[in-house]
């Protein structure tokens, strides 16, 4: 793959790349390291951002809600983090529909989310308290500010993947995809 070589911040190029996807009781399949769906999940999941990363983009946004949406986050956080700042300039911002709270337990899962906000170049919050219909505005919020939506999609038409999916057709972006429903049909045998 090449570089995509930027001399100077006036001659950076934005290209935005926002995700939208299920949480984990969306997977149609068990979030474990022991389950060859999930680690092939994981690895395509990886790869398609460092190849964003390599076609250009460099702004990246995740509504934070567990499962696609913080896999995407931390990876484009791995990314940043061992691709050298002066050709990548690699940031992501955290578009939450309204005002997280700390962590007040040992959840795992909010301890990440706390750490992955910590190290968010940028937040945007689309309300100042939840209401109904908040989650579906961040979500046009980042499809509208994005070039480009990586959909983490179980292939079901119902639920907020699946209107983001739909709003994003609606304003004719572009949409790559992951499909969680093809996830651990290869075979692959080691001999």
């Amino acid at each position: 793959m090449t570089a995509i070589l930027v001399k100077s911040e006036s001659e950076r190029m934005f290209m935005i790349c926002c995700v939208t996807g299920h949480r984990s009781k969306g997977f149609p399949f068990k979030r474990d390291l022991d389950n060859v769906a999930y680690m092939e999940y994981e690895y395509l999941l990886h790869c398609e951002i460092e190849k964003l990363i390599y076609m250009g983009y460099t702004d990246f946004i995740s509504g934070m809600a567990e499962g696609a949406d913080m896999d995407f986050a931390d990876d484009v956080l791995f990314w940043r983090s061992n691709l050298d700042d002066d050709i990548y300039h690699i940031t992501l911002e955290a578009a939450l529909p309204y005002p997280p709270k700390p962590a007040k337990t040992d959840s795992e899962r909010l301890k990440m989310r706390d750490w992955v906000l910590q190290q968010c170049d940028y937040k945007h919050i689309v309300s100042p308290y939840y209401h109904k219909g908040c989650m579906q505005k961040r979500n046009c919020y980042m499809v509208d500010k994005s070039d480009l939506v990586l959909a983490v999609w179980n292939g079901k038409e119902e639920g907020g993947t699946w209107n983001t999916i739909k709003y994003a057709r609606s304003k004719g972006k572009s949409i790559r995809y992951i499909m969680l429903n093809e996830m651990g049909k290869s075979l692959y045998i080691s001999i």
